[in-house]
This record gives C-alpha cells, structure tokens and sequence, in this order.
C-alpha cells in the first residue's frame, strides 16, 4: 500500500475516509481506496500559483475489481513566501468556488435542456476542498483522452481559435440563458465569486508589475512602430488610469456572464486528428480567475493573448461571427431568445467598449507568452514574507523582433479598431 503521508503532505484532507468517499462517488459504487501513484509532474513556469501533481488513485470494489482515477492535482504551494506573494489562497478559493457551486448548477439546467451539443469544456472534478490552509483541486487527467497542450511560444492557428471560441460560447451561452430564466438564481450565483486581480485594492500588489508591463509595451512599439500613433496611443493607454477602467469593466455585469478570467494558451488542451494533426476540441483549465462580467473580457484576452497579427489581419472578423453564431444556436437550443438577450449589435457594441481589457492583459501576458521554457520565472522563494511580485514576475525589453512584433502588433490593432 502507498505511503498515505505523501498525500497528507500535500493536504491534511488527503485521508483513507476522504478518499473512500470521493472514489465511491466518482465510480457509483462502493469502492475502497487502496493505493496512489505519482506520475510526471509540470515544466517550470507552467503553474505559478500552486504545486502541480500527476496522481492516480486506485481503488478496489465490493467484487474486489481494481478501479483507477488519474487526477491533474494542484494545491497551494508549500513555499509559504510563493503562497503569500502570489496571494494563493484567494485564487484557489475562487476556482473552487466556480467547480463546486457554479459549474454544477449550469451543468444541471443544461441537462434539462437535452441539448444536441451541450458545454462539455471542463474537465470533472474528483476532489476539491479549501480552507485556507489545505486547498487542493483534483481534476481529471485530460492526457487520457488524448487532449494535450498547444506550445505557448507560437500563436495559434484559426483552426485552434475555431475549437477554443465554440467553448467560450458554449460556457457564456449557458450563462446568458440561465440568467434569462433563473435570474433571481443567477445574482446570488454571481455572488460567490470575487474579482481577484482587477481590484483596486489589490493595485499596491499589482501596481510596480503593471508598470514592468507597461514598460515592455512602450519599448516593442517605440522599436516597431517608431514616430507613429501607436507609439502615441500606447504611451497614453500605459497609465495607471487604464486599471481603473479595467476595474469597471469587471464589474459591470450589464451582459454578464460567467467567464474563465484568464484566457490565455497554457490554459487550453487541444485533441488531434491524428491523420491531419488539426485540432477536434478544446478543453479550458484554470479558473482562478474567473469572474462575471461581459464576455469581451474573455474574447478580447484571447484574441490578444493567443493569436498573431497576421491571423487577424485574416480571420478578426471570422472569429467574432464565428463566436457570436454558436453563442446564438446554444442559446435558442436552452429555450431563450438570442437576439433578446445578446444581439449581434449589442455584442458588437460590447467588442468596442471592452476589447482595450483584453489589450492591457496582454501586455503582462505576451512577454510571458514568448518565454522559452529555460528563461521562466524562478518560484522557488526564500523565508515566510511576501515580496513585490516585480521581484519575481521580471519583465524586461523583448529581446527578439518576432516577440516585439507580437505585442506591438496588438497595439497597433486596438488602435486601428478604434479601441483604444
């Protein structure tokens, strides 16, 4: 039998019961825990705000038949600096929050419906508690059906934009149209999640960052697109006044949905057809950030975040109608009037008012985006204190044109989108 302290480790509420429990739940019938088995962890700089681990749980039945799960397990960190620093706690009680109590709720009135395509996007959840102290999250392990990661280096193609839109307008559809019948359900919901990052009483925590952000904006444009209105209207938008507008965009919830928050690659698994080698789904993981709020905030974030300039001097528009069509379908498929609820207009509307948020997450995002996997982060923090996360999170001047040309390239979208 495996060490059960391995996983007390971890978290205290790792125990022989917790286990019993969630596998009987997991598989519908009784079944006992017997085992566990570590498999491959993460890559540096693929997860900053928590441990990583690659768990299966084993498990026999009353017919004493050998079951097993195989989890995506991430709990706070054990480095109580990295915990502090990044503000661990609030993020994983969020995420939490949208698996165990808003996700569910969805889900179930989506089954009422009986839909032909349902919102199928988010892996199942095999254990999760938080208390502050404990948290963890295990999900299952995507790997076994084949969904893996895109490489976060190189902007996505439009057949990866298609797949990963359909989810975003899937999950926001379901949002609108329980929303649209459940309303009184719907703001006591939305309640339950906080604005983790966009909140000016986290600026002190974010503040030195943005600048770092702002800085490497600046310079990708003043050495692409000297002398020009990009380089004008990125020096006007790099400001502190630009987070008090992102503030109020996430709290406006006039076309509120519930949203993923952080819609950048690494928070994508992609399936293949293994004859083409173009992707067939999506899946999207990590929702620490997640939010309600118009769902520009998600499209914009992503359009900015995983695509190139090249694939939006191509397909920007595509993309948009593409996203708006299977919103709409999904829906009139729940019984609700699209065009009552989030017309064309309005969410066009909704593209000029709130595509700037998307811009300014990228501005943190790209130069992390570009990162070969050598150059990450170091998270391995010294002491019990929090630090600046400037300190940690340090942006400097892109060094390569192709990674200057994909943040100024964004620049110089908002701005010939009239954006910003």
């Amino acid at each position: 039998m495996s060490n059960i302290n391995e996983l007390l480790d971890i978290s205290q509420y790792l125990t022989h019961e917790y286990l019993n429990q969630q596998m009987t739940t997991w598989f519908n019938k009784e079944v006992k825990y017997t085992r566990h088995e570590f498999g491959e962890g993460t890559g540096k700089g693929d997860s900053y705000l928590s441990d990583v681990y690659r768990i299966t749980f084993y498990g026999n039945t009353e017919e004493n038949v050998e079951v097993s799960i195989k989890t995506i397990l991430k709990s706070l960190p054990k480095n109580i600096a990295r915990r502090k620093t990044f503000r661990s706690e609030g993020f994983f009680r969020n995420e939490i929050n949208f698996y165990l109590y808003i996700l569910p709720v969805l889900l179930e009135f989506q089954a009422e419906k009986n839909i032909d395509d349902p919102f199928e996007c988010c892996p199942r959840v095999f254990a999760a508690v938080t208390d502050g102290q404990n948290d963890f999250l295990a999900l299952e392990d995507l790997s076994i059906y084949n969904f893996t990661t895109a490489v976060r280096q190189e902007g996505i193609d439009y057949a990866h934009c298609e797949v990963t839109l359909e989810c975003f307008a899937k999950l926001h559809a379901l949002s609108f149209a329980y929303k649209d019948q459940h309303p009184d359900s719907f703001a006591k919901l939305k309640e339950i999640i906080e604005e983790m990052y966009y909140n000016r009483k986290h600026w002190d925590w974010y503040r030195n960052f943005w600048k770092l952000a702002c800085n490497c904006a600046i310079d990708s444009v003043e050495k692409e697109y000297p002398d020009t209105i990009y380089l004008e209207k990125a020096k006007a938008f790099a400001t502190e006044k630009t987070l008090d507008r992102m503030e109020a965009a996430t709290i406006d919830t006039t076309n509120g949905v519930f949203s993923h928050g952080d819609s950048w690659t690494p928070n994508f698994l992609f399936k293949y057809d293994p004859k083409t080698n173009r992707p067939t789904d999506a899946k999207m993981i990590d929702f620490q950030l997640g939010r309600c709020a118009s769902p520009i905030l998600d499209i914009g974030f992503f359009i900015y975040a995983c695509s190139t300039e090249d694939l939006r001097k191509e397909y920007y528009d595509s993309m948009l109608k593409h996203y708006h069509g299977i919103l709409s379908k999904q829906i009139r498929a729940m019984g609700s009037d699209p065009e009552k609820i989030y017309s064309w207009n309005v969410f066009m509307d909704d593209v000029k008012k709130y595509s700037f948020f998307g811009l300014g997450f990228s501005f943190e995002s790209t130069p992390v985006i570009i990162l070969e996997p050598e150059d990450a982060f170091d998270m391995d923090l010294k002491g019990t204190e929090a630090v600046d996360i400037s300190t940690i999170w340090t942006l400097k001047p892109i060094k390569s044109k192709n990674g200057r040309l994909r943040l100024s390239g964004n620049i110089k979208h908002a701005v010939d989108n009239g954006f910003i």
